[in-house]
């Protein structure tokens, strides 16, 4: 007995790609009409890829980033980035090893926008991404801002109209600004993210508690509910429990025991039927089920969005240019130098964290990474 989220609207991968390319050409008709200049304009690539690069977010930015208080934070964001970019990198090598070897599956290892449509349903998916970029590419600018680094445009970068990033154009005092400045401003985006990330988790529970129907999506064969429970049945309660929200229908689930008798009650066709069965050897009776369609649509993009910003947050801490995490851990061995509370011992850290950290090494290491992440993309599709 499981929840099945199926997708909200019935939109074939097709015809969001062709809205897509609709939107793609409507684009570059508008912006090709009247020259481009530095802060907004759309710029092609082969009629196919676009930096569009727009004014929005500017004022917010400028209004949020005169606060002092974020270059405290964001200083103090960086050994937090740290530890999750060791994680991260962790995590790259152990499940590309895994991906080779055959312990994961190849679709683990596909770039995210293959999995729209299939894995990701598109409505919640998009929201979901655009939640993602938008607060990552926003807490850059605000922490900017905050150093005095001018934010010269926002905008998106675009495949056929579908975005596949969003970013935060800032100018040239970013390049000459100190190591320790730029982690600052690098770490705020990944972090961002990961707040997002928790805060959903932190209010998803509330709406599994709104009362919704459940609706039978699915009966299993070889479960005991087959030929008894029919798809269209809304389930009124199981066992002794009244079933009115996904909290309910958990609460009745976890307390499911194998070959247990237990009643379950239904309503079909406007009315109420009840039946006895008993739970398979796993605790099971072998039903599909899904909530309210809104409630479902809310679920799945929460759900998507707490993915996505994780994998969006952790991503970028990588240790490879053009990611954040490159910035991250170029600033380490200035943030640890301007510790005051012993210079000698802090100044000799740093000198030998030079030898190692340094953008020689880290361009390396760039390398190394986008090697690792290729490979696996291609293994994917092999």
């Amino acid at each position: 007995m499981k929840l099945l989220l199926g997708e909200i609207v019935a939109v074939s991968s097709l015809t969001v790609i062709l809205l897509f390319a609709l939107i793609w050409t409507i684009l570059y008709i508008l912006y090709n009409k009247k020259p481009n200049n530095d802060n907004v304009g759309l710029k092609t690539y082969y009629g196919i890829f676009g930096i569009l690069r727009t004014p929005w977010g500017l004022k917010t930015i400028e209004t949020l980033g005169k606060y002092k208080v974020w270059q405290k934070i964001s200083i103090l964001l960086i050994p937090i980035c740290i530890i999750v970019s060791i994680l991260t990198f962790y995590m790259l090598i152990n499940s590309t090893i895994q991906l080779f070897n055959g312990t994961v599956p190849k679709e683990s290892s596909k770039p995210v926008i293959f999995l729209f449509g299939n894995m990701i349903p598109w409505i919640p998916g998009i929201i979901a991404l655009i939640i993602g970029i938008t607060f990552h590419e926003m807490a850059h600018g605000i922490v900017a801002r905050s150093f005095n680094l001018n934010i010269k445009s926002t905008g998106l970068l675009l495949a056929l109209g579908i975005p596949l990033g969003a970013f935060v154009e800032i100018g040239d005092e970013f390049k000459n600004a100190s190591k320790k400045v730029r982690g600052a401003v690098a770490s705020a985006g990944p972090i961002a993210n990961i707040i997002i990330f928790f805060m959903v988790l932190f209010i998803t529970p509330y709406f599994y508690g709104i009362s919704t129907p459940l609706t039978i999506t699915n009966v299993l064969e070889d479960y005991p509910a087959s030929g008894i429970l029919m798809k269209g049945d809304v389930i009124y309660s199981i066992g002794k429990r009244r079933i009115n929200s996904l909290s309910d229908f958990y609460d009745a689930v976890k307390d499911m025991k194998p070959n247990e008798k237990i009643a379950v009650s239904v309503l079909r066709d406007g009315q109420l039927k009840t039946v006895e069965l008993i739970t398979s050897n796993d605790g099971k009776i072998g039903i599909n089920a899904e909530p309210s369609k809104n409630l479902l649509f809310i679920l799945q993009t929460l759900y998507w969005t707490s993915m996505l910003n994780l994998m969006l947050g952790f991503f970028n801490l990588l240790p490879a240019l053009p990611l954040d995490g490159f910035h991250v851990w170029n600033a380490l061995p200035e943030l640890i130098r301007d510790i005051k509370r012993n210079s000698k011992i802090t100044e000799k850290i740093s000198k030998y964290l030079e030898y190692i950290i340094n953008e020689k090494n880290l361009s390396s290491i760039s390398l190394m990474v986008w090697m690792i992440i290729f490979a696996s993309m291609a293994y994917s599709f092999v």
